[in-house]
């Protein structure tokens, strides 16, 4: 069984839990595909230094690799160890193909945990085989572009100062979100001064520790010298802390749920020097508000994050802000293109919507067809009804697939999450694929008090594992223990992407489309013949059998009805397979899903 997740946040600090009595452990698997976004290429400079030592992977024999090969695996290379490939999409991942290295075409580096299956595992080295003289040389630093979707795994630079007779590591990509991609391509910057400096029997190269997770590939390394003065905006930590006690990131906000919101950057002196006047800022685009963290010292290969000492709490206006991050110093920067953060948050102020996804769905979550609940927490800052909640469809959900939204209270001794109120169930139809569902609590507006926090989420009891049934968008990455995910088992786990669960503090109403007519459809699965029930008033109805492909197997006018219909359908001579039923009464549609196993 695969319980799928895609993403973690880009920084990640402790998260405070009061409790929980939920499993801390986050899953093992993962991974829809469907949704991925083409990579976007970056924006770096390398540095300006001398170039001591460059390889471009076009000499295979020039690198040696350690790991014991699994058979299978992407086009190209053996799966389980490092390769040499010279096929720009020997990735796994088609957002990252083609491979965007300045030489990929004569051979890169790549490991592809994905391909190799989820019985695999790596622990796998490529070095060079043979040894770099750096003597005279105290200032080195590590260059490389590589291109690496991150799921669980861990990546590092080893290095060697005695030939290859004892190693050691220094990890990298560690801050990327799970199930994030680095940009196509996406250059690594690493001081080695402190461990390379000097050292005549230099080896260096790239380990890989993983069991099913994504691919890492690296080419175009160089050793070079530093330049003095090289700083580097990584990445921005930034949202409100309410009863929940983590750091949440809102990209929509209602105007009445707006709080105030802290804002951190993590920078990175990549130089040859120490510098003390280290400054980050973050500025909305509109020019309207600034702040700037106190001047700050970071030494030579170093990171660290700096905060602003005074929060942003935009004006209850409903706008969209967009806030940009930056860092500066006193020195004239040799790269200045990697020291800002152009658009590294966008929030919504509106009426009624509270969400913590990106709104730009980049993959999904689901259960294999199994019963499962997705969703968020989020605080209340005010104290509000909440009637609805709504829910982005991944594409490759099933049509025909019932689905709920369900809302937790929070006890405050236990930490445990106590159910509240549910939507009816749901059927999904072709419109729904992609787009917002809104489903209304059955019980109408509940008062989220202030204070305290919610967990919101979507559901389904699946179909047996027959289909993807249900697939809930994700978008941008959390916190662990802010998003979570109940398992078949009735075992709650936390999960580091995004699900595109939203509160929503309108008057919308649910598309119900089960419950319009009081429609029923038994047994199912259905064997040789199935029946439904339709209840309406003085309706004209109308009855129609659908295959998946869309196709019309079964229709029968009914004329007109007041009360209580009941229509049996000879399914002997249909296929095997999963069908939707639809009633149509004076031109509203109600639709349900029917499985016939004959």
């Amino acid at each position: 069984m695969k319980n799928v997740y895609i993403g973690l946040a880009s920084i990640l600090v402790s998260g405070f839990v009061f409790g929980q009595k939920v499993t801390t452990n986050p899953m093992n698997d993962k991974k829809i595909q469907a949704l991925d976004v083409k990579a976007k290429k970056e924006i770096f400079s390398e540095p300006k230094g001398i170039t001591l030592w460059s390889n471009d992977f076009s000499v295979p024999a020039d690198w040696v690799t350690s790991n014991a090969p699994a058979p299978g695996g992407s086009p190209g290379h053996t799966a389980g160890d490092w390769a040499i490939v010279t096929n720009v999409n020997a990735g796994p991942v088609a957002a990252l193909n083609p491979a965007g290295h300045t030489s990929a075409a004569n051979g890169y580096a790549l490991i592809d945990s994905d391909g190799a299956g989820a019985t695999e595992t790596q622990n796998a080295k490529i070095v060079t085989a043979n040894s770099i003289d750096l003597t005279g040389q105290p200032l080195v630093v590590l260059v490389f572009q590589q291109t690496h979707r991150r799921y669980a795994e861990s990546t590092f630079v080893v290095y060697s100062t005695d030939g290859g007779a004892v190693w050691q590591e220094i990890e990298v990509n560690d801050m990327m979100g799970t199930s994030t991609n680095s940009t196509n391509p996406q250059t690594v910057q690493v001081n080695m001064s402190a461990y390379l400096g000097n050292q005549a029997n230099v080896k260096i190269g790239f380990k890989y520790t993983g069991q099913y997770d994504w691919f890492w590939a690296v080419d175009d390394v160089k050793l070079m010298t530093p330049d003095d003065y090289d700083l580097s905006m990584n990445a921005g930590y930034w949202g409100s802390t309410g009863f929940w006690g983590a750091r949440l990131p809102y990209y929509q906000i209602p105007m009445a749920q707006l709080a105030p919101i802290d804002i951190s950057g993590v920078i990175s002196n990549l130089g040859a020097l120490n510098q003390t006047d280290i400054v980050f800022t973050a500025a909305l685009a509109s020019g309207a508000w600034s702040g700037s963290s106190a001047p700050s010292t970071i030494i030579a290969g170093a990171s660290d994050t700096l905060s602003l000492p005074t929060a942003l709490t935009p004006p209850a206006v409903a706008m969209t802000h967009v806030i940009n991050f930056s860092t500066t110093s006193g020195a004239v920067d040799a790269a200045p293109a990697n020291n800002s953060l152009p658009a590294a948050a966008t929030l919504v102020i509106n009426t009624s919507i509270y969400a913590r996804d990106k709104d730009n769905m980049t993959n999904g979550s689901y259960n294999q067809g199994l019963g499962f609940e997705v969703g968020n927490i989020f605080d209340i800052y005010t104290t509000a009804p909440l009637s609805a909640i709504d829910v982005m469809i991944n594409g490759v959900a099933e049509v025909g697939a019932e689905c709920y939204a369900k809302l937790y209270s929070i006890d405050a001794t236990t930490g445990d999450f106590v159910f509240v109120d549910e939507s009816n169930a749901y059927t999904l139809t072709a419109n729904d694929m992609d787009n917002i569902v809104t489903f209304s609590l059955a019980g109408g507006a509940y008062t989220l008090n202030a204070g305290e926090s919610y967990l919101i989420v979507a559901g389904s009891n699946g179909d047996g594992g027959a289909t993807n049934d249900l697939v809930v968008g994700t978008s941008g990455s959390s916190e662990a223990q802010t998003s979570f995910y109940l398992d078949e088992a009735g075992t709650w786990f936390y999960t580091t992407s995004t699900p595109m669960v939203r509160m929503n503090f309108s008057a919308a109403g649910i598309e119900d489309n089960d419950a319009s007519f009081g429609l029923n459809v038994y047994p199912n699965p259905a064997e040789n013949e199935a029946n439904i029930s339709v209840s309406v008033e003085n309706a004209n109805v109308a009855v129609s059998l659908t295959d998946l492909s869309g196709k019309v197997v079964y229709n029968n006018n009914l004329g007109t009805v007041n009360g209580t219909k009941n229509v049996t359908i000879n399914t002997s001579n249909f296929a095997n397979g999963i069908y939707m039923v639809a009633v149509n009464s004076n031109g509203n549609i109600s639709t349900k899903k029917l499985v016939i196993r004959n």
